[in-house]
Formats: structure tokens, sequence, C-alpha cells
């Protein structure tokens, strides 16, 4: 209101006057103060039509710095995507040289260079597997923020392959404080998905369902249910309501002790929905069970593919 002209809001005033004019008259017509009549009848018709000038002014006053302000904002998304892009461009090429090519060979060097017998008699194993393992850690970190930097690119689209799910999953989380604590099926599927995204999803859902949890042996269940993937845990449990607050982003219970951002489970039903998954929350008497709709994904056990 306050960008509007000067004009406008005389214009705005004006027909609230000549409204509110008419409704005077209306009044006094009801209450029998003035009685009807053919001039009276006039004025409102009169107020009616030298009211509809001025308001049609400010409306298309309004209209108009409406539209502007949508064309501001979407000039400056596209300002920012230019950025986001650039940053995307960065840790797809630049940082891929140092996590996938420097590291992983200079590694390699020091091995070489100092053999089995040296490092043992050093006693430095222990150091070089914790610099594989952050190594081997920063690189799985890097698939995802790679597939993630790949769709902020125009017209990008979700690339799939044909993913062992368990081995997938297995993988993952192997590196992992909670990897004990997740119960994976043998009977997961193949299927074709973006495996490091995929994976960033389900790990959402693993790791509220272990941080959200009172149980005193706390665990997440993954298996195949009527063909949906199904991730169940033993913690406070989810009403439906719930979910669909807190799949919002920057949604949080209020009065929550657990730290957070609200974004996790925005994000993990952004990368289902961006696969085509349909994600439900099933009716459980304890914990949470999420059923995920992967079947038209799947690979056939019979298949030859």
């Amino acid at each position: 209101m306050d960008k509007l002209s000067t004009q406008s809001k005389m214009c705005l005033f004006l027909s609230f006057v000549i409204l509110s004019f008419f409704f005077l008259v209306e009044s006094f017509i009801v209450f029998g103060i003035f009685k009807p009549s053919y001039t009276v009848t006039l004025v409102g018709y009169v107020c009616i039509i030298v009211f509809t000038f001025p308001f049609l002014a400010f409306v298309m006053e309004f209209l108009d710095m409406t539209n502007n302000s949508e064309k501001e904002l979407m000039r400056q998304v596209m300002e920012k995507n230019v950025y986001l892009e650039h940053a995307a461009k960065i840790l797809r090429h630049d940082m891929h040289s140092g996590i996938n090519t420097y590291l992983p060979r200079g590694v390699r060097s020091l091995e070489r260079r100092l053999g089995e017998d040296r490092i043992k008699e050093l006693k430095i194993q222990a150091p070089l597997r914790l610099i594989k393992d952050g190594l081997a850690h920063s690189q799985q970190v890097y698939r995802g923020v790679f597939e993630f930097t790949n769709l902020v690119r125009e017209n990008a689209t979700l690339t799939l392959e044909k993913v062992s799910i368990k081995e997938s999953l297995t993988q993952y989380l192997k590196r992992t404080a909670y990897k004990d604590q997740v119960k994976i099926s043998s009977e997961l599927p193949d299927a074709y998905i973006n495996e490091a995204l995929f994976c960033t999803a389900i790990d959402n859902l693993i790791r509220n369902g272990l941080k959200y949890n009172d149980s005193k042996t706390k665990f997440v269940k993954i298996s195949m249910e009527n063909n949906k993937l199904s991730i169940a845990d033993n913690g406070r449990g989810l009403s439906i309501e719930a979910f669909k607050e807190l799949k919002k982003p920057y949604t949080r219970k209020t009065n929550q002790k657990e730290s957070g951002s609200g974004l996790g489970l925005n994000i993990c039903m952004a990368i289902l929905n961006e696969h085509g998954f349909e994600i439900r929350l099933k009716d459980v008497e304890k914990g949470t069970t999420f059923l995920i709709d992967i079947k038209d994904n799947v690979i056939s056990r019979d298949s030859n593919d």
C-alpha cells in the first residue's frame, strides 16, 4: 500500500467517501428519514457510477504494481540462480579434482613409498585408515552434492541407474555411527534410482527414526511390504496430521528438545518426488513406518537387464 502513488490513494479515499455517502442515504431511507423518490434514486445511481471511476483507477494501479513486483521477484530469483549455478560449477569441477584425484593419488603414493613394514614400524596404520575413511566419506558426500547441484541447471533431469538398494544402503551407512542400529532386509530389490540422492533421502528417515526415539534399544528396519519400501522405527511415532505439517520447509514441533533446521524431511520428500515416488505414513501402534511406492522403478528378478 505504501508504494501506491498519491493519485491512487486519493482515488481510493474518494471511492470510500462516495460509497459511505451512498450507504448513509440508503440508511436514511431504511429508517424513514428520507422517503423513496426519483431524486433519491438518482442520487444512488450517481453515487455508484461516480464511485466506479476512481475505484477502477486504484485497482488498475494496484494490479500493475503487483505485476511489477512479480517481475522484480523473478529478476532477483534469476540473479540468485546465477550465483547458485556458479557455486555448483565450482563444486562439480574444481572440488572434484581435490577429492577424487589429488587426495587419493597422494594417499596411494604415501603408502607405496613407505611400504607395509615401514607403516607398521611407525605405527601409523590407524591414522592412515582414518585418512582413507575420511576421504571415502568426503567422496560419498561429494557425490550427493554433485547430484544436487546438477539439478540447479536449466532443463536438468534426474540421472537414474540400475542399483541394488540393499548394497547401496549398506555401503552408504557403513561409515556411520548408527550402522548397527539399521536392519536391512536381504529382500530389497534392484531399481532404477539416483543412488546418491536416494540414499540421502532414506538416510534422513533413518536418522529421524533414531533421533526422535526414547526407546532403550533404538532401531530402524528397512524392508519390502506389498511392493513398497518400508522404513520402520520404534521411536515416538508420528501422526498423519503432524507429518503433513512437518514436511513443510523450516517446520519443527514446538518445544522440541532435539536440534534441527526443519529442512531434512522437506528435502527428503523433494528427492523422492523427483524420482516420481509416492510416500505415505502407515498407521501403526508403535513407532513410525514410512511406505515408499517404488514399484515403477523396480527391476524384476526375472529380467535380463
